[in-house]
């Protein structure tokens, strides 16, 4: 989302329990080639960030709908070491039902704890599934997780674990060609440690 950290790290993310499901109907994610639709957001330092900024550079994006997803959602950012160019840009949505009563602050100091202080403004949150909706996202146990262009169109969608077969067409999209046209990425003589997002210990 910010330009240019270096993306290379763990993620651990554990959510709270009283999650709602958001109705199975409202499944239909963007499409290859299409843009992904636009959406505000805060994150958990509670700065709100539109999804324009993804826009700039390849961009691995996964999106959790249900409590128990966040394991998934882990072990997508743990393959991308493996499978993803460094270059790549990682970011995360995490977007749930919770109770009205429970309020976006509490839910934000619970995911908090759960996520290494460095991600905090990489990590998009609501807490009335309105980014899910957004996207056409169900509820469920598994992460949705998209390839994204340097101008924010979709390249390839998945959705389920990285070693499955969709998987694979994300890992490919994103070490595919630059975009024609693409905007250019910050140089990294320009960027602070570990990039201009920050410690490499990401």
């Amino acid at each position: 989302m910010r330009k240019g950290r270096d993306p290379r790290h763990e993620w651990k993310v554990l959510l709270m329990a009283g999650a709602l499901a958001i109705p199975a109907w409202a499944a239909h994610w963007p499409e290859p080639g299409a843009p992904l639709p636009s959406f505000t957001a805060e994150d958990l330092l509670g700065e709100e960030h539109s999804s324009e900024e993804y826009q700039g550079r390849r961009t691995l994006l996964v999106a959790i709908t249900d409590k128990n997803a966040g394991d998934g959602m882990r072990r997508w950012f743990e393959a991308a070491d493996a499978h993803a160019p460094a270059s790549v840009q990682r970011e995360s949505v995490i977007s749930i039902h919770v109770p009205f009563f429970v309020g976006l602050g509490t839910v934000r100091h619970r995911v908090r704890s759960q996520v290494p202080r460095p991600f905090w403004d990489d990590t998009l949150l609501d807490r009335n599934g309105a980014m899910a909706d957004t996207l056409g996202l169900a509820s469920s146990k598994q992460p949705y997780v998209f390839a994204l262009d340097e101008h924010g169109r979709v390249l390839a969608s998945a959705h389920g674990p990285p070693d499955s077969p969709e998987a694979q067409r994300i890992w490919s999209s994103l070490s595919g060609p630059r975009a024609t046209g693409a905007p250019a990425t910050l140089d990294s003589s320009t960027s602070s440690p570990g990039g201009p997002h920050g410690p490499s210990e990401k």
